[in-house]
């Protein structure tokens, strides 16, 4: 198997990062989040993924057999911890990656900070955007954690640890405890 690439946001590991997201929207359902977006490998349209918000799957809808053919070979090749991954997982993944990737810009735009939540089993359940920026926020003794860990228990009590992106990577945001 050739070298795989690490995804920042979702840690896929895909064999290439040639194909991005564009006209990404979602619309909130009865029955959960629909959302599409265009499939591109350079400038060329390669398909749609799209999840209608009713509880079913993800769809790639691919422009040509070949692209199929390609996204079905693209999707075979992703790993999650070491896992292969079904289409759908790797079209969600794929999804969450540019989610991510468009709050990250939104922070930088801003200098704030862009916190995740994970529940008790490590799975990813809230993203938090602070308005301090991260370099204020990754330290120890940063006058704003005390604050920032009173709120984020207020408004997200069953999350068990925290994440904050620096700009690079995803780092345990280290919080004072705060009292019950």
């Amino acid at each position: 198997m050739t070298d795989l690439i690490k995804l920042p946001h979702t840690g896929l590991h895909v064999p290439h990062d040639r194909y991005t997201l564009a006209d990404f929207q979602q619309m909130t359902t009865l029955c959960g989040i629909a959302y599409n977006a265009t499939v591109h490998e350079g400038e060329r349209c390669v398909g749609v993924i799209e999840n209608q918000g009713n509880g079913g799957g993800t769809w790639f809808f691919p422009a040509t057999a070949a692209d199929r053919r390609a996204v079905h070979a693209f999707a075979a090749a992703c790993r999650m911890d070491g896992e292969p991954l079904s289409e759908e997982q790797v079209l969600d993944h794929l999804i969450t990656e540019h989610e991510t990737a468009q709050d990250v810009a939104k922070c930088a735009r801003r200098r704030a900070s862009l916190l995740r939540g994970f529940n008790e089993g490590g799975e990813p359940g809230v993203s938090i955007i602070a308005s301090a920026p991260p370099v204020w926020l990754d330290r120890a003794d940063s006058p704003f954690l005390p604050r920032l860990a009173r709120d984020l228990k207020a408004s997200a009590p069953d999350v068990a640890a925290w994440e904050l992106w620096t700009g690079g990577q995803w780092k345990p945001l280290i919080l004072p405890a705060v009292p019950a």
